[in-house]
């Protein structure tokens, strides 16, 4: 997901992840795939998602420690768009920019922050409303003037978590915040329905196998199915599923799970399930 946006970023902008220490050698090995690039990874002072300081003042801990005086184009890791981020930055005319998306549906956009625009612009902006006034939903991808840098580092103070009201609180001290409206492709997979109902679309019906195979005996994959490399399947029926790397699957039934790497199934009959890293399930 991370990799998806940083390259679709220029190479010249300077990059910060920000992680928890629970992640921290995970990013630092997965950043040296891109020698092109000025990767840091900056970590946060929790090991895990219970101790996090939330979106927000997590951005505001990255402002601080980098001493940042520049714009700043925040993105949220945990959402897949198809727009291209040459285009976003493109638009962007020293004003806070936001890029939304109409999800088209008043129920589905309770969940996220809701925009309403009028001829390009914010005049109201909604976080996660019981009572949603537009079906155009902010889709984690902003871009700040380096005026509001403060206003971000000042709102986390009280607002740990919620990234999405920082506009809520701009919309007071800001006279315009500019709204970049796309059509292509953007799935929330910060849940488990959202990551494999964005699989089973973005694959559309493709088998994907991500280096070297093993398929033995009699098997059947049906619909969107990835299979991560030096992965053995045998005698298998897997159905819109993400069966990551160096994973050993025999007779086995799998319906729309995500089998996290290295894992032993034999035998079992799994639908709608995340299998931790790791896991042997033998029957």
């Amino acid at each position: 997901m991370i990799s998806h946006i940083v390259e679709g970023l220029p190479k010249h902008l300077p990059i910060v992840i920000s992680t928890n220490a629970a992640f921290e050698n995970d990013f630092k090995i997965w950043a040296q795939g891109y020698p092109d690039r000025s990767i840091q990874v900056f970590v946060e002072d929790s090991q895990d998602d219970q101790g996090k300081k939330g979106a927000l003042a997590a951005t505001a801990m990255v402002i601080e420690a980098f001493a940042m005086h520049e714009d700043l184009l925040l993105i949220a890791g945990d959402n897949y768009f198809g727009f291209k981020l040459t285009e976003f930055i493109d638009q962007f005319q020293n004003r806070p920019l936001l890029a939304a998306y109409d999800i088209q549906q008043l129920t589905a956009a309770k969940k996220f922050g809701v925009v309403v625009e009028r001829e390009g612009r914010v005049i109201e902006f909604q976080e996660k409303p019981a009572e949603p006034k537009s079906t155009l939903v902010s889709t984690g991808c902003y871009l700040f003037p380096q005026r509001n840098l403060r206003d971000i580092v000042e709102y986390s103070k009280t607002h740990h978590d919620n990234l999405g009201g920082i506009f809520e609180h701009l919309l007071t001290v800001e006279d315009r915040i500019d709204v970049f409206s796309f059509r292509e492709h953007w799935y929330d997979v910060g849940s488990f329905e959202g990551y494999i109902n964005a699989n089973k679309e973005l694959l559309n019906q493709a088998v994907v196998r991500a280096g070297t195979v093993l398929e033995t005996g009699s098997n059947e994959l049906i619909g969107s199915v990835y299979l991560g490399d030096h992965s053995r399947i045998e005698n298998c029926v897997i159905e819109d599923s993400v069966i990551l790397g160096g994973n050993k699957l025999v007779n086995c039934v799998i319906r729309h799970c995500i089998i996290d790497e290295n894992c032993q199934l034999n035998g079992v009959d799994l639908s709608h399930k995340m299998i931790r890293q790791g896991s042997h399930i033998l029957k």
